[in-house]
């Protein structure tokens, strides 16, 4: 492989998931509802304090990623293409675009869960939407660093 188009791969992810471990950070006092939302170990308060983080941010951080993982579906496509189409590229790309695709599935919706709803409104609206959005950034991060350290190890094997 190019080391360039490794390098570009591996500088993206590594954006990407530091962008979602940033956001696991400011969500981890409501990771519980991710699975749960109506959990009595996440106050309202707290719920509605994250929730009005992530509102700041919302406008700003979907067109970053947007951009970054659309950039990186572009690289593993010409990844692809520079391999082959050999056995282990097939593996990496496969691995990106499933889970892609699956947060690409619930992206909209739950950005509106949290966009559309005021952190002082009614606080199910607020824990559902939290949740929701949480779980995909969780989910994000699990595509980026799985595909990383796919990429990676097909350099090593290269």
């Amino acid at each position: 492989m190019p080391d360039v188009l490794i390098s570009l791969l591996t500088g993206l992810l590594g954006l990407g998931a530091g962008i979602f471990v940033v956001l696991s950070l400011i969500e981890k006092p409501v990771w519980r509802l991710m699975w749960s939302p109506r959990s009595t170990q996440v106050g309202d308060d707290e719920a509605r304090k994250v929730h009005a983080i992530l509102k700041r941010v919302i406008h700003l951080l979907p067109p970053t990623m947007m951009t970054t993982m659309g950039t990186v579906t572009l690289l593993v496509i010409v990844l692809l293409v520079q391999a082959g189409f050999s056995a282990v590229a097939i593996a990496v790309a496969t691995l990106f675009f499933a889970q892609l695709g699956l947060i690409v599935a619930r992206l909209f919706k739950d950005i509106r869960g949290v966009d559309t709803v005021p952190s002082d409104g009614d606080v199910v609206a607020v824990r559902d939407g939290l949740g929701a959005l949480t779980l995909l950034h969780h989910r994000g991060l699990l595509m980026t660093l799985s595909t990383l350290l796919a990429v990676l190890a097909l350099q090593a094997l290269a």
